[in-house]
């Protein structure tokens, strides 16, 4: 049998959708830059400011809701294709998406989660997520206070915080009845104590701006708290993440 040979990242249907050609399309100018970025460090910015233009952080959010509608598998084949010309930018990228596509399970079970998805549709906001470092543990401090806690926290490998405006993260609290309870909440980063480092300085995917991001005293309200779990143990949580998230990040 003859061979064939397919433009990069064609998977099947997946290579017709029209997300995949945006990002060769895309991906063409990008190329150009990355080298720079590489060199100096620097947040492939310019790269987020065109996304935005074409709706690229609202691929995944269903149709309805005022999104892309893309499949997880042509959100897969897009961050793929986009690899190829921009490493830097596709991992960034992933990290907002597979905390999208989180978010759209939560919506299909019936979850509360409408309002977040349609301001991603909306406005394009960058979601910047901390699990890479937080995971079945996570870090940093919660202290109740009234109406809610006070976090402390300084979390590390925050891929796109330079143009984030959501970090979706979590603390753990030492709860008097329960013990050390994880809590998961979203944070907004122009909210009073959120600072984005600049210190993103590591060999490979040096235009990620995976920042450091800190946490000082900031107030996360009693009803942002979506989730508690006890810390170190696995939750129902990660199996779908271990379904959903991870294969956009991989």
């Amino acid at each position: 049998m003859a061979a064939t040979t397919e433009a990069p990242g064609s998977s099947g249907a997946a290579s017709a959708s029209p997300w995949v050609t945006l990002a060769h399309e895309l991906g063409a100018n990008f190329a150009t830059r990355a080298p720079a970025h590489d060199a100096d460090d620097s947040f492939v910015a310019e790269n987020y400011v065109e996304l935005k233009a074409r709706q690229v952080f609202s691929a995944g959010v269903p149709s309805e809701l005022g999104g892309g509608g893309a499949s997880h598998t042509e959100l897969a084949a897009m961050l793929r294709s986009l690899g190829r010309y921009c490493g830097s930018t596709a991992l960034a990228l992933s990290m907002h998406t597979h905390l999208v596509a989180t978010t759209v399970w939560n919506w299909r079970q019936g979850r509360p989660v409408e309002p977040l998805l349609r301001r991603v549709a909306d406005d394009q906001i960058v979601l910047v997520s901390t699990g890479a470092s937080d995971w079945l543990d996570s870090s940093g401090r919660a202290e109740k206070v009234d109406g809610g806690y006070r976090v402390t926290a300084r979390k590390i490998f925050g891929s796109g915080s330079p143009a984030g405006a959501l970090l979706i993260t979590s603390a753990v609290y030492d709860d008097p009845a329960e013990g050390p309870t994880v809590l998961h909440f979203p944070v907004p980063i122009s909210a009073e104590g959120v600072t984005v480092q600049d210190n993103w300085r590591t060999l490979g995917m040096r235009g990620s701006g995976s920042n450091d991001v800190l946490l000082d005293g900031v107030f996360v309200p009693e009803a942002a708290v979506s989730m508690r779990r006890t810390p170190g143990k696995w939750h129902p949580f990660f199996v779908v993440l271990a379904a959903v998230a991870l294969p956009l990040v991989r």
